[in-house]
């Protein structure tokens, strides 16, 4: 079904796939500014560079073409788990860095690594120390990457440290506790989210590194995602995926504003950490755009992006507490069917994040709604007919409803 869909665009691959690819960076004005800092950082054997950035606006993703350019010219340490006391970051570091080690003691540890660093730098190759989602690393830690940096001889420093995190991070290491380490920090940038014209040009960039030969979103469609997704490429990624989607199921080559418009208030339903900093007047506007999609109508089939298959919530008669939320069953009438519109999609065998992964589905698969249920865990959650006879669950943010079972 996957390739159903990327054949009904004529594209070769899924262009807003979630997991950041160097082959889909966007060169915007401030992620390229970031990117040669960077590498500017490097070359020049700076001690310390720090970028920032809110969550989805493309630090990974700098952060992998980064990799790629210096794999070949530099032994390279990758920290994404930083929530370590000093003794185990130390050991991470050496870890991925595969520095042999005679002894387990610090002292012996500290004496390999700088033997290891001056073999490195007698070879004209870098060694760099990455620290992703740097906010976590605990103060004890943060003071033991200081003194790491510590080591170099009296021309140049032997490690060049990298560290990548959330805004917060710039805040917390100006505190007089971390005076030492804020001060060795030479290379500073942030990252913001896209304008509204690269938003557009990142959209089309996405789309014919993915083989499209035409414009698929018109201007009202790229209108609702900047307004939802405020630029952050993560939300743009998003939102123009599940508007594909509600396309695909409408049977438009075309992805219009009342497309985008129905993956945006399903999005509302689950809403992302990211999104809830964007104005109600542009969530309202969008709401509007709705009304009036649904006015004019779909032919063949309706779509439902609500949190419940009937298209509206529970009454408070049939509400449940939040401790034992009810399973709800689908109406005796027309059956109601989903479409996954996630790359991939975990079928579980209840209601919960926790639960057994009984099966996969992927992008465009269709199943019967049987029932739905309020998890636990803050998500909604909708029993389907799998294929081999047993229901199953998928989480609702992973899906676009259909309320009668016309395809395209």
């Amino acid at each position: 079904m996957a390739n159903d869909y990327l054949a009904f665009f004529n594209l070769q691959q899924d262009p807003f796939r979630m997991p950041p690819d160097p082959f889909y960076f966007y060169p915007a004005e401030r992620h390229n500014e970031i990117l040669s800092s960077l590498n500017f950082a490097i070359e020049q054997k700076e001690g310390f560079f720090l970028a920032t950035g809110e969550p989805g606006t493309g630090k990974t993703t700098i952060l992998k073409v980064f990799i790629e350019h210096w794999n070949d010219r530099a032994e390279i340490a990758l920290i994404m788990t930083p929530r370590l006391n000093p003794e185990e970051f130390l050991a991470a570091v050496l870890d991925d860095l595969k520095v042999p080690l005679s002894g387990n003691n610090k002292h012996d540890m500290i004496k390999e690594f700088r033997s290891f660093l001056l073999r490195t730098t007698a070879a004209d190759r870098r060694v760099i120390l990455i620290v992703d989602e740097a906010q976590n690393l605990p103060d004890e830690t943060l003071e033991e990457l200081r003194l790491l940096s510590n080591l170099e001889t009296e021309k140049e420093k032997l490690i060049q440290i990298v560290l990548l995190g959330q805004p917060e991070f710039r805040e917390r290491i100006m505190h007089s506790s971390l005076r030492q380490l804020n001060q060795r920090i030479s290379v500073r940038s942030s990252l913001a989210p896209l304008s509204y014209q690269e938003t557009v040009d990142y959209i089309q960039y996405r789309l014919m590194k993915s083989g499209a030969t035409a414009i698929l979103f018109d201007e009202a469609a790229k209108k609702s995602i900047y307004a939802y997704s405020g630029g952050i490429p993560r939300l743009i990624n998003l939102s123009a995926s599940r508007a594909m989607m509600a396309a695909f199921v409408d049977g438009s080559r075309q992805v219009r504003g009342k497309h985008a418009d129905q993956a945006i208030l399903h999005l509302q339903d689950a809403p992302h950490p990211a999104a809830k900093r964007f104005s109600r007047g542009a969530i309202a506007a969008v709401a509007a755009g709705v009304m009036m999609a649904g006015l004019v109508g779909i032919a063949g089939f309706r779509l439902n992006l609500s949190g419940h298959p009937g298209g509206a919530p529970s009454s408070p008669a049939t509400a449940q507490t939040a401790s034992q939320p009810a399973v709800e069953t689908a109406s005796t009438g027309s059956p109601q069917t989903l479409v996954i519109a996630a790359g991939k999609a975990n079928l579980r065998v209840e209601p919960a994040m926790d639960a057994r992964i009984a099966a996969r589905a992927d992008q465009g698969e269709r199943f019967v709604i049987t029932g739905w249920k309020d998890g636990d865990d803050d998500h909604a959650w909708y029993r389907i007919s799998h294929s081999d006879g047993r229901e199953l669950w998928v989480r609702a943010d992973k899906v676009i409803k259909i309320l009668d079972r016309k395809h395209p």
